[in-house]
C-alpha cells in the first residue's frame, strides 16, 4: 500500500504515521501541535482564518485563540521559524495564518517508507523456542528537538515490555542540581521547580498514583535516598511506590542539561531514560516531554483534555516562568524573608504574563503563609489578598486544584466557615486527588470541627501521598492531641523522630512532646523541654510555654516573672492565645478570657480549636467561654451537618 508524505525544507511529514523527520531524525510533537502542522501543510499557500483552524484542529472540543496561539508558538520552535521573518508560517494580522514554504508531495510504498514515531518507539523480535515467545526491547532513540536548534532531547533507553502489569504509582525524587554548590542554595530553584512541577503534572494523569519523594536529611539514610547511590527497591518499599522518576540538572552558560530516569522499584530495572539540553525558556516543553514519556512507559492513556490543560498552562514569556520557579522555591522554605521575596517575584511574573494562572495561585499561597504568621502581615490585610489571587487563578484556569485548597484553608483558619472550607477541599480533590496538601489542610479543618475520626482518615491519606512530610506528622499529632489521645500523639512524634532525627531536631518538634506532657500532668518533663527551647531560640512563645509549665507545677512566682517580662515589652508582639494559656494556668480566669476575646476580634486561627484545647479545659464551665466557643462554631457546625 502506498503512503503519501509532505516534504519542506529539511522536514518530512508523515500524515498516516503522525510523525515528523528533520534531516532523517524523528522530531517529538504533541498531538495538537502535529494537527496544527498537518492542517497548515495540507493547505500550504492558502490563507486560513483563526476560526477555521480552530474548527479543524479541535473539532470535538471547545478551544479558543489561546490554544491556537500556543500550538503555533510551539510549532515555530519546532521548525526554528522566526515570526518576524518567517520561512514557514506567516501571520495574517487580524485573520489567521498561512504556510508559505514550498511543499513537495512524495508517494512511497510501505516497504520503502521510513518509519517515523512522534515519541518512544518499540521494536519486537519474536523467537520460537519450545513454544515460548520472547519479546526483546532494543535500541536507543536520538530525537531532534521540538524546539529546533535550541533544545535537543535524547531518549537513552525505553520501557521494557516484559511486565504484563506496568507500575501505576510513581514518586518524583528531588532532582539533583549538579552545577550549584551547597553554598549557593538560592540558585537551586531550577531543580526544585522541576521536581514540583513534574509531580503536579503527573498527578493529573488518571489512574496514576503520585507519591511525594523527599530526600531524608538524616546522614545515615542518605545512601538509600541520594540519587547517586539510590537503591530503587529500598526506596520503593519506604515510599510504598512501584516506580521512581529521578533526575539531575547541570547548568553550562545559558544551557541546562536535564537527565531523567524512570525505574521500576519491583526489580530495579530502568523503564526509560532521557537527556534534554535546553535554555531556560524551554523548561516547560522539557517538562511536557518528560510527562508524556513517563505516561507512555507506564501505559497511562493521554487524553485530549490533557492537551487542553497543557495549552492553558503554556507560558509565553520565559522570564515569567523563571520568576515563578524562583518564587515557588523561596515559598517552600517557609522562611519569612523568603516568602516576602516570593511575593515580589510573583508580582513581577504576573506583570510579564498577566494571564499566568499558576503565578496567581502561588501568590495566594504566599499571602496565606504571611497571614498565618500574623507578625509578618496583619490578618486583615492578608486575607483579601489571598482571596483575590486565588479567585483570579481559577478564573484563568478552572482546572487548577491548588487555589481551591488555598481558599479552603482561608475559610477554615480565618473565616471559620468550616463547612465552606470542606466544600473547597472537595473541589480540589475532584481536580487532583493526589494533591497531598489539600488532604492535609482538610484534615486540619476536620480537627477544628471536632470530627477527629474523619480528620485522622484525611491526614492518613495525606501521609500516604507524602510519607515523609514533617508537617503532616504534626497534623496527625495535633489531631490526637485535641482528641485527648495523648499517648497516640506522643507515639506519632516518636515515629517522626525515628524516621528523621536531624529534621526533628532542626524544626524543632520537641515542643509537641512538651504539649502532651503538660496535658498528661507530667509538668517537670514539659518544663525541661520548654526551658531548652526558650534558651536556644529566645522567642516569646517558648518563654510563655515555660511559664505555663511552671505555673501548673506550682512555681507561681517564677511563672509570674516570665509572664510580666513578656507583657511589658513595648511592641506587644506576644500572641493573645499564648498569653491566655499562662493566665489560665495561674488561675486568672478573667485575664485569660479577656485575651481569648481579643484573639477572637483579631481572627487568630488558634481560636478555632479552643473548644478542644486541654489548656483551656478549666474554663469550660464558664458561661463567657461557652459563648465564645458558640460564636466560633455554631453556624459552621450546623451547615456541615446539613450538607452531609
Amino acid at each position: 500500500m502506498a503512503r503519501e508524505f509532505y516534504e519542506f525544507g529539511p522536514f518530512r511529514l508523515d500524515p498516516a504515521g503522525r510523525g515528523l523527520l528533520r534531516d532523517g531524525a524523528a522530531v517529538s510533537l504533541t498531538s495538537k501541535v502535529f494537527d496544527t502542522l498537518l492542517v497548515l501543510v495540507e493547505h500550504h499557500g492558502q490563507s486560513l482564518s483563526r476560526s477555521e483552524l480552530i474548527a479543524r484542529i479541535w473539532p470535538e472540543t471547545s478551544a479558543g485563540d489561546h490554544n491556537l496561539n500556543q500550538s503555533v508558538a510551539l510549532l515555530r520552535k519546532v521548525l526554528g521559524d522566526d515570526p518576524r521573518q518567517p520561512d514557514y508560517i506567516a501571520t495574517l494580522p487580524g485573520r489567521g495564518y498561512s504556510f508559505i514554504a514550498p511543499v513537495r508531495s512524495a508517494v512511497e510504498s510501505d516497504a520503502s517508507a521510513p518509519a517515523i514515531s512522534p515519541g518512544i518507539t518499540r521494536k519486537r523480535w519474536q523467537y520460537a523456542a519450545a513454544g515460548l515467545a520472547v519479546v526483546v526491547l532494543v535500541a536507543a532513540l536520538t530525537m531532534a528537538s521540538p524546539l529546533g536548534s535550541r533544545m535537543r532531547s535524547t531518549i537513552l533507553s525505553m520501557r521494557s515490555i516484559f511486565s504484563t502489569a506496568p507500575p501505576r504509582s510513581v514518586s518524583v525524587l528531588p532532582f539533583e542540581d549538579l552545577g550549584i554548590s551547597s553554598a549557593q542554595p538560592e540558585r537551586q530553584y531550577i531543580a526544585s521547580g522541576l521536581t514540583q512541577e513534574l509531580s503536579a503534572e503527573l498527578e493529573r494523569l488518571r489512574g496514576l498514583k503520585v507519591i511525594v519523594g523527599r530526600l531524608s536529611s538524616q546522614p545515615a539514610r542518605e545512601p538509600a535516598f541520594g540519587p547517586a547511590t539510590l537503591d530503587p527497591r529500598s526506596v520503593g518499599r519506604d515510599l510504598n511506590v512501584e516506580s521512581l522518576l529521578r533526575g539531575s540538572v547541570r547548568r553550562s552558560g545559558e544551557q541546562y542539561r536535564i537527565a531523567v530516569q524512570l525505574i521500576n522499584t519491583r526489580d530495579g530495572r530502568e523503564l526509560w531514560s532521557g537527556v534534554y539540553t535546553a535554555d531556560i525558556s524551554d523548561i516547560p516543553s522539557v517538562e511536557e516531554q518528560i510527562v508524556r514519556h513517563t505516561a507512555d512507559a507506564l501505559r497511562i492513556p493521554w487524553s485530549a483534555s490533557l492537551d487542553e490543560q497543557w495549552a492553558r498552562r503554556h507560558v509565553e514569556n520565559p522570564e515569567a516562568h523563571d520568576l515563578y520557579l524562583q518564587a515557588r522555591y523561596l515559598w517552600s522554605t517557609r522562611n519569612a524573608d523568603a516568602v516576602e521575596r516570593s511575593v515580589m517575584l510573583l508580582r513581577q511574573a504576573i506583570d510579564k504574563e498577566p494571564s499566568y494562572a499558576r503565578a496567581y495561585a502561588g501568590l495566594a499561597d504566599s499571602y496565606i503563609v504571611m497571614a498565618i504568621n500574623s507578625q509578618q502581615m496583619p490578618v486583615a490585610a492578608a486575607v483579601p489578598l489571598v482571596r483575590e489571587a486565588a479567585v483570579k487563578a481559577l478564573q484563568l484556569d478552572p482546572t487548577l486544584a491548588e487555589p481551591h485548597a488555598t481558599l479552603g484553608l482561608l475559610k477554615s483558619k480565618f473565616e471559620w466557615d468550616f463547612a465552606g472550607a470542606q466544600e473547597e477541599f472537595r473541589r480540589s480533590f475532584a481536580l487532583n486527588p493526589g494533591y497531598a496538601t489539600a488532604h492535609h489542610w482538610a484534615g486540619q479543618n476536620l480537627t477544628a470541627m471536632g470530627e477527629f475520626e474523619a480528620a485522622n482518615a484525611e491526614l492518613r491519606k495525606a501521609q500516604e501521598l507524602d510519607p515523609l512530610s514533617p508537617m503532616i506528622f504534626e497534623g496527625l499529632f495535633e489531631n490526637y492531641y485535641y482528641w485527648h489521645r495523648f499517648d497516640d500523639a506522643i507515639q506519632t512524634m516518636h515515629t517522626l523522630q525515628a524516621r528523621d532525627a536531624v529534621e526533628f531536631g532542626n524544626a524543632p518538634f520537641s515542643w509537641a512532646f512538651a504539649m502532651a506532657y503538660l496535658a498528661k500532668g507530667m509538668y517537670p518533663e514539659a518544663e525541661t523541654i520548654y526551658r531548652q527551647l526558650a534558651d536556644r531560640y529566645r522567642i516569646d512563645v517558648y518563654f510563655l510555654r515555660l511559664a505555663q509549665a511552671q505555673a501548673l507545677e506550682g512555681h507561681l512566682t517564677e511563672a509570674q516573672a516570665v509572664l510580666e517580662r513578656v507583657e511589658r515589652k513595648p511592641d506587644h508582639s506576644a500572641d493573645p492565645v499564648s498569653l491566655a494559656r499562662v493566665h489560665a494556668a495561674l488561675g486568672e480566669t478573667d485575664a485569660a478570657l479577656a485575651l481569648l476575646q481579643r484573639a477572637y476580634r483579631e481572627r487568630d486561627p488558634d481560636v478555632t480549636i479552643i473548644k478542644y484545647d486541654p489548656d483551656f479545659a478549666g474554663l469550660a464551665t464558664d458561661l463567657r467561654f461557652q459563648q465564645l466557643v458558640q460564636r466560633v462554631s455554631t453556624r459552621s457546625e450546623q451547615e456541615y451537618t446539613t450538607s452531609r
